[in-house]
């Protein structure tokens, strides 16, 4: 969405999220670059990650916790040291946030590394929990999905 706003829109999105904002952004991207262009749109350049590395995606965590938290929490589980984890982004009760790793093989190493079994959520990748202190667990989740694994092989 950042790449379409700033190609059809010449505006930058805001880097906190707003599913309001990204709503009417997407609307008027919509209105703008097809409709008013009868379908024919302008090619969209699509910017490239700046991370070199790989990430797993964290999630159900709770309000008080920090990136620092997490870190801890990787190291104490799998002894494997993310390279960085991403601010967290909370709404209601819960947050998320990246976990990124140097190379695939750690992020691979990391997520097999945690105790308990590899679960595909609804969107079918990979993920597992863990459990606090405090009650609950957070997920932790792979990036690709049990479906795009077996098409490469």
């Amino acid at each position: 969405l950042k790449d379409l706003a700033m190609g059809v829109l010449k505006r930058e999105m805001p880097n906190v999220h707003d599913s309001v904002n990204d709503a009417r952004v997407a609307y008027l991207c919509l209105e703008e670059g097809w409709l008013k262009t009868n379908g024919k749109p302008e090619p969209i350049v699509r910017t490239q990650k700046k991370r070199g590395g790989v990430d797993l995606f964290v999630h159900r965590i709770p309000k008080g916790c920090f990136p620092e938290h997490l870190e801890n929490m990787f190291l104490k589980h799998t002894n494997i040291k993310p390279s960085e984890i991403s601010p967290i982004e909370f709404n209601s009760d819960t947050g998320k946030t990246m976990a990124v790793f140097t190379t695939a093989d750690h992020a691979n190493l990391a997520f097999a590394s945690i105790s308990g079994e590899a679960k595909p959520d609804k969107t079918g990748r990979l993920q597992k929990r863990v459990y606090l202190k405090t009650g609950g667990y957070v997920c932790i989740r792979k990036n690709t999905s049990i479906r795009s694994r077996r098409l490469s092989k």
